[in-house]
């Protein structure tokens, strides 16, 4: 009987990844098909980011809500609810005859994601406790890093030989087999806590109130728009002012997302070295090697080689960081799993929609103006967490 309870839960829990994974990948598999959008939709290149933005920020507001919605009514049905709208918005957009309404599906999409992936995590945080939730927060990284890795490749590949419209067909198939699966197998064990204002307040106030959580939110913030950020600008330098096709840049975007992944594979590999050491050396990297690349780029000009390995570098680095912040921010209120997890990915994704609507406003004919982004963002990063060091 033990044997089969760890069991179900090893295989509900990969199940709770996967349904995780669908946010970044909902928001991410369109990016090697802007171009082609934009084409398509006879848009300018402003308002095609637009359909990638827009979906952070939905995701980003979603959460807020989501988080208080699955710890009031429990995990399994707002999931399942968001699977359903997630299919119907997706099927709108494979059919969408104008940016505009392609902009408004795309808001829709995030919003519905939110809960699917707000209750997964919060379901993760329902079955394991202590030194076990640390490492599966760190799996929840690692499924994340996962879907983008393989949403942008994969996209590249469906939008080559399919069309883009063929991007939101397939991806609405695989949320149609995960909320079915839900449906299936997930049994909700979670004790609801009552909705009402003052339960709102009071859950806001400790959370938000506590500068430690502020201050890491915000860390974890800057170290998720990073990859956002240049799948902002890079689809349009890459195909557009370099000349490579979408599959190209879904094999970059691949790289990347396993930079991510390398990073949580080495966080799990270190995981006794203290935290602030690797901080230390993970940041210390990062902001050299942009520094290098922009030394290049200005002396040099552009070179897809000089741009794509600092930003790997550095992506490396924050696959190691970011379980790290994630696990200090969740790990205080475990009575709160829902709203606290919520709180700090609302954070994460707003952050992400902020710099990369900043970086949709930069050239994309040159790598400079989005390393230098980047470089802002490191050093505001060390310098918040400096100060709480103090």
């Amino acid at each position: 009987m033990e044997c089969m309870e760890r069991t179900y839960r090893r295989n509900l829990a990969i199940l709770m990844y996967i349904l995780i994974a669908l946010g970044g990948i909902v928001v991410d598999i369109i990016v090697p098909s802007l171009p082609s959008i934009k084409a398509a939709l006879a848009t300018n290149e402003s308002l095609t980011q637009w359909a990638f933005t827009t979906a952070i920020l939905g995701f980003g507001l979603g959460q807020i809500a989501a988080g208080f919605i699955v710890d009031a009514f429990g995990r399994k049905k707002p999931m399942l609810v968001g699977c359903l709208v997630l299919v119907v918005a997706l099927f709108a957009a494979a059919n969408a005859s104008s940016i505009s309404a392609l902009v408004a599906l795309r808001l829709i999409q995030g919003l519905a994601v939110s809960l699917v992936a707000v209750g997964g995590r919060a379901a993760i945080k329902d079955m394991f406790h202590g030194e076990e939730y640390l490492r599966a927060v760190n799996w929840i990284t690692i499924s994340f890093a996962l879907g983008l890795t393989l949403s942008p490749f994969v996209g590249g590949y469906l939008e080559s030989h399919f069309g883009w419209s063929m991007v939101f067909y397939a991806l609405m198939g695989w949320v149609a087999l995960g909320g079915v699966l839900l449906l299936l197998f997930y049994k909700d064990s979670h004790t609801r806590t009552r909705f009402n204002m003052s339960f709102v307040k009071g859950s806001l106030s400790e959370i938000i109130g506590n500068p430690d959580f502020r201050r890491v939110a915000i860390i974890c913030g800057i170290l998720y728009s990073i990859l956002p950020a240049f799948n902002t600008v890079a689809p349009f330098l890459v195909q557009g002012t370099l000349g490579h096709t979408p599959v190209f840049y879904g094999k970059i975007a691949l790289f990347l997302g396993a930079c991510w992944l390398v990073g949580n594979l080495c966080n799990r590999l270190f995981f006794s070295v203290a935290a602030e050491t690797k901080v230390k050396i993970s940041v210390s990297f990062s902001i050299v090697a942009v520094a290098l690349g922009i030394a290049y780029q200005y002396y040099f000009g552009l070179s897809l080689v000089a741009f794509v390995v600092p930003v790997a570098i550095v992506i490396v680095a924050l696959g190691v960081l970011f379980p790290l912040f994630l696990g200090q921010a969740l790990s205080p209120f475990p009575h709160l799993a829902g709203i606290a997890n919520a709180l700090v990915f609302s954070a994460c994704w707003l952050c992400t929609a902020l710099v990369s609507f900043v970086a949709s406003s930069l050239s994309s004919s040159t790598a400079l103006p989005l390393l230098i982004m980047y470089a802002t963002l490191l050093l505001a990063m060390a310098l918040i967490y400096r100060q709480g060091r103090r």
